[in-house]
């Protein structure tokens, strides 16, 4: 079976997990999954002399999760560079928000074999804040995030101490549709990123040459990466033949209504065993991380689940 995860079921080894200083790269895609290209007053004079198309918004997450309050992030996003050109990066715009507590629901130990800081936010009950209602409007938006963390094991033979840890957060922004009454995907944003220190607040901005971690310009991953061979590990129900939108760098988005009028939000990650992109290479085995989130007929949260896959890289 796929492993559960109950709402309000914050803990601290799950605040400790998800806190922290994560850096990585943010992009926007509409609801094919298409790429959204940074505005051109942004764009480097030189990207521009080379004819280059950016998607990636350079990105730092400061997140802080209490049992108490819930999750508090500070986004950052950062103005594009062409190589090293600044000794630091220069935020274009910054978010703080907050996710009560009784809206996110975590992966914990107990309960998942998943990393621990992996976690679906959204509200627990859409027809509380009218979505559902007779009189809602096309304009009502409903966002759900999923993140997906991972970590990759230390090695002894190159004197690690410490796993090193990346994840993958998506948000799906749906628009409720009054006269069929179903949300319907309007367009995504995601994150990749990696932990490099502990929660400051972002005090301490993230240098201005991040590496060369950019996902968003990479080719989709086929269907078969994904259903092929022999997986172990959590069960799995599979794409089924509607309603998937495939991300670059293995992540993908999928929002279903059911014949008995369920909403079904999934987000998934495969982490290949030389996907060098926030993780070192040459992994022994390939990796499906997923986030599922159903609400029922009446609105209210139903069911979250994670699963974790795991196929042997053929040698």
């Amino acid at each position: 079976m796929t492993t559960r995860a109950a709402p309000t079921s914050v803990t601290d080894d799950f605040a400790a997990a998800a806190s922290g200083e994560w850096e990585g790269h943010k992009v926007y895609f509409d609801e094919h999954g298409v790429p959204v290209q940074i505005p051109d007053k942004y764009m480097p004079p030189a990207f521009k002399e080379w004819g280059q198309v950016l998607v990636d918004w350079q990105s730092q997450c400061a997140m802080k999760v209490t049992v108490d309050t819930g999750l508090y992030a500070r986004e950052l996003r950062f103005i594009p560079t062409a190589g090293c050109e600044a000794d630091s990066s220069t935020v274009e715009t910054k978010w703080d928000r907050v996710v009560d507590v009784g809206n996110i629901t975590p992966a914990t130990a107990a309960c998942s074999s998943i990393a621990l800081g992996s976690y679906s936010a959204g509200p627990s009950d859409l027809s509380a804040k009218g979505a559902t209602s007779s009189d809602a409007t096309d304009f009502d938006i409903l966002t759900i995030e999923h993140c997906l963390a991972f970590e990759d094991k230390p090695k002894p033979k190159k004197n690690e101490t410490e796993a090193k840890r990346a994840r993958v957060r998506v948000q799906q922004h749906l628009q409720f549709d009054a006269d069929t009454k179903e949300f319907a995907l309007k367009k995504l944003t995601a994150w990749k990123e990696f932990f490099y220190e502990p929660f400051n607040n972002a005090a301490s901005l993230c240098a201005s040459c991040g590496g060369p971690n950019k996902w968003g310009e990479f080719s989709v991953l086929p269907i078969e990466t994904f259903v092929e061979g022999e997986w172990v590990g959590d069960v799995w129900g599979g794409f089924g033949d509607e309603n998937v939108v495939l991300l670059p760098s293995g992540i993908y988005s999928k929002v279903t209504t059911t014949e008995k009028n369920e909403l079904v939000l999934e987000a998934g990650w495969f982490v290949s065993d030389r996907d060098a992109s926030y993780q070192p290479p040459c992994r022994e085995v390939e990796t499906h991380l997923v986030s599922t989130r159903v609400y029922g007929a009446s609105g209210a949260l139903s069911d979250v689940s994670f699963a974790k896959r795991e196929r042997r890289v053929a040698r």
